[in-house]
């Protein structure tokens, strides 16, 4: 569910708040194979492998005492169903945080 939340608000990004794809209208089979305008990696996945980028998002954005979702040892997040990512776009919006 939250994997869906985060493609939900990676769409509203692109149509709504940043507005650099206001007339985008994708088939569903079309943003399972991201043919959006953007990209939206996220720590862990195979464009973005290393865990420890969270460490220093977190810390920017002192994501524990705003979000209330904390680190583990091993840099899995908690509560479970958490998910974090990085949104870029091409234009000078360039960064938004999903977290």
């Amino acid at each position: 569910m939250v994997e869906a939340f985060a493609e939900c608000l990676h769409q509203k990004v692109r149509k709504e708040y940043w507005g650099y794809a206001k007339d985008e209208s994708l088939t569903s089979d079309e943003l399972i194979h991201e043919k959006y305008n953007g990209i939206r990696p996220a720590p862990g996945y195979p464009a973005c492998p290393d865990h420890t980028e969270k460490i220093k998002l977190f810390n920017l954005l002192n994501a524990t005492e705003n979000i209330k979702i904390e680190l583990t040892e091993s840099l899995a997040m908690n509560p479970p169903a958490s998910v974090c990512g990085l949104v870029f776009c091409p234009s000078e919006k360039s960064l938004f945080w999903l977290g």
